[in-house]
């Protein structure tokens, strides 16, 4: 055999063998960049008064993806009196070694959930049990576009100082979806299937809300472009969005409770408090028939549903 044909049989292999190995070190370098990153982050500040931690970590998903397990993860928030903390036993991070900036998360275990707005206050805490919980995020040149939340069979209890005694709610599925528009505009979905909650007392009667649907549009995006980029404070971020008259435009809130319908429209802000304002209204449509004007208040943090033909006097005459 000539010398010339050994190349043609053995070039090939040896190309294949050589791009094996240029991969090889190109995901091990990826590996460790997401590690050192990881390492970096961990116990400090990753985001104006977000703060992470965790106990443990391991890093794998040779060849194509980049899979970070972590345990005792720890994510919180501070700005004035607000206080939110989040804690998991068990943390999962995916994603590509490859292609777009996008990364799948998922948590696994009991998830702990707690909030105070005022000092020296009882934290209102919530524990919740989804049977799979798994997140998303899309970055573009480091501006977070896009994310998407999905829990299924959701179940967890509420104590604080209101809930006496706990509070209770369970889902059999609950997304959350935000994504930012070249319109300078941010379009929020909301849903909840077969939604129930109530009293943890003995033989306490639980409300049930079939579906949940909300679309909702938020004007003004540009503001909270700081926030997409993780370099400016929730707070001042939307401090900044309400006083440059930011609007949630609510284009359909869908209701459904066992024996009646409603979809609802309005507009909502932030008031001083940071906490949302307005009303929406629409008509409750009865399964057996006949219909009533109703209307979603949101006041002084608490949400109230009210007959609207009893409160506006145009409907009354």
């Amino acid at each position: 055999m000539s010398y010339s044909n050994r190349i043609y049989m053995y070039g090939p292999v040896g190309l294949l063998l050589l791009i094996a190995v240029l991969y090889s070190v190109f995901w091990r370098v990826e590996a460790e960049t997401m590690s050192a990153r990881l390492d970096r982050a961990n116990g400090g500040e990753i985001a104006p008064g977000i703060s992470f931690s965790f106990a443990q970590k391991s890093v794998g998903g040779f060849p194509f993806r980049l899979d970070v397990l972590l345990t005792g993860v720890r994510l919180g928030y501070r700005s004035g009196n607000t206080q939110i903390d989040w804690r998991t036993d068990r943390f999962a991070l995916h994603r590509m070694a490859y292609g777009r900036n996008q990364f799948i998360f998922e948590s696994d275990g009991t998830q702990t959930i707690s909030w105070t707005a005022q000092p020296d206050a009882m934290p209102v805490t919530v524990l919740l049990s989804p049977e799979t919980a798994r997140a998303s995020a899309i970055l573009n040149q480091g501006r977070l576009l896009r994310v998407d939340l999905d829990l299924w069979r959701p179940h967890g209890t509420k104590t604080g100082p209101s809930a006496t005694p706990p509070a209770v709610f369970a889902a059999d599925r609950a997304q959350f979806h935000a994504l930012a528009r070249r319109n300078n505009t941010l379009d929020v979905a909301i849903q909840v299937d077969n939604g129930k909650t109530g009293s943890s007392a003995p033989q306490a009667v639980q409300a049930s809300l079939p579906l949940i649907d909300g679309r909702i549009t938020l004007n003004r995006a540009d503001l909270l472009t700081g926030l997409e980029q993780g370099n400016e404070d929730i707070a001042r971020a939307f401090e900044s969005w309400r006083n440059k008259m930011g609007v949630a435009d609510v284009t359909s809130l869908a209701l459904n409770w066992p024996d009646a319908h409603a979809v609802l429209r309005g507009e909502l802000k932030l008031d001083a408090n940071d906490q949302l304002s307005g009303t929406l209204r629409g008509d409750q449509t009865a399964d057996h028939g006949g219909s009533r004007p109703i209307q979603l208040d949101f006041r002084n943090g608490s949400v109230t549903l009210e007959d609207a033909s009893a409160t506006d006097p145009a409907l009354t005459r």
